[in-house]
């Protein structure tokens, strides 16, 4: 919405309405050229191609669906004990004052699964979204005198289409492999949970370049990224205190800390691209993100929902 209403007073001429922003928030080639939105509206997508697309959501959809279950459980079923000190201060206490191990194999794995459950819990969603919209632009095609045609003129049902054609086959997925990430640039600009990178960026990068904009370059991209991640930091705070009450800040730490490791590998080691040191990187670094969900039995299993209802 902010985004929106930043477009709107920067070109009310050219603005779109609202919902045309909903989910176009990474196009694959931009917006639908206009001189192809016409052919679009006059030819449509064939139903075959269209049923087949999905089709194949369907069966990414259920794979997606099948492994969200299956990591759930698995989270619920084998919840390790969790230490009540933070996972950066374990760290230092190890590694500078000879403290016990900050974590162990069993501990980081279960991380790991965890982190993959958010991971295809929200694809799974995000796939449901895909096929109950293309079965929408599915009915408009096939059912011409629908009670939809009634409701909506001429220019709402077109508007309607190209918004769905849009989100269908010019928006990329909300995530793209994010474990083969090479750098952090990359897992967290590319691969990483997309739908709210350009709010992160609208609202804390942009900005904060804008407040230092007297400073060098470096430093405007430095402060902003921080800036960047701090929103998301706070996002997150807030998303853990406000379903357990529970209130951390090492969620904003650990997002602090990724801007922070991103600006130094841009610094120092931006030509070294290797995703198996990404994987290790993030692999260690993940109990600090994951450990405060353990802490107060957050766990994202139908079953967990289901005890803690009754």
């Amino acid at each position: 919405m902010f985004i929106w209403l930043k477009n709107s007073l920067n070109d009310p001429s050219s603005t779109k309405p609202f919902v045309w922003s909903l989910f176009h928030w990474r196009p694959k080639e931009g917006d639908i050229p206009t001189i192809n939105q016409q052919d679009l509206l006059e030819q449509g997508i064939p139903r075959n191609q269209l049923t087949s697309f999905i089709n194949i959501h369907y069966k990414r959809c259920f794979c997606f669906w099948l492994f969200y279950i299956s990591c759930s459980q698995f989270t619920v079923l084998f919840a390790p004990k969790i230490s009540d000190t933070p996972y950066p201060i374990r760290i230092i206490d190890f590694f500078f004052y000879d403290g016990p191990p900050f974590t162990t194999l069993f501990n980081l794995f279960y991380c790991y699964i965890y982190a993959g459950v958010l991971f295809f819990s929200m694809n799974y969603i995000y796939e449901v979204l895909i096929i109950s919209s293309a079965h929408l632009l599915l009915y408009i095609y096939s059912s011409p005198n629908s009670l939809l045609h009634t409701i909506l003129n001429k220019n709402q049902l077109n508007s309607l289409k190209l918004w769905l054609i849009s989100f269908l086959f010019y928006t990329n997925p909300i995530f793209n492999q994010p474990y083969l990430s090479k750098n952090p640039r990359e897992l967290w600009s590319i691969r990483w949970h997309q739908l709210f990178h350009e709010f992160f960026i609208e609202i804390g990068y942009k900005p904060t370049c804008y407040i230092f904009s007297f400073a060098s370059i470096k430093l405007q991209k430095l402060f902003g990224t921080l800036a960047a991640f701090a929103i998301s930091g706070i996002l997150h705070e807030y998303i853990l205190y406000s379903s357990n009450r529970y209130f951390t800040l090492e969620q904003m730490t650990y997002f602090l800390f990724n801007a922070i490791f991103m600006v130094i590998w841009e610094s120092l080691w931006k030509e070294i691209k290797n995703s198996i040191f990404m994987t290790f990187f993030i692999l260690l670094s993940l109990p600090w993100f994951i450990e405060p969900y353990i802490r107060c039995g957050h766990y994202n299993a139908f079953m967990h929902f289901i005890s803690r209802k009754t």
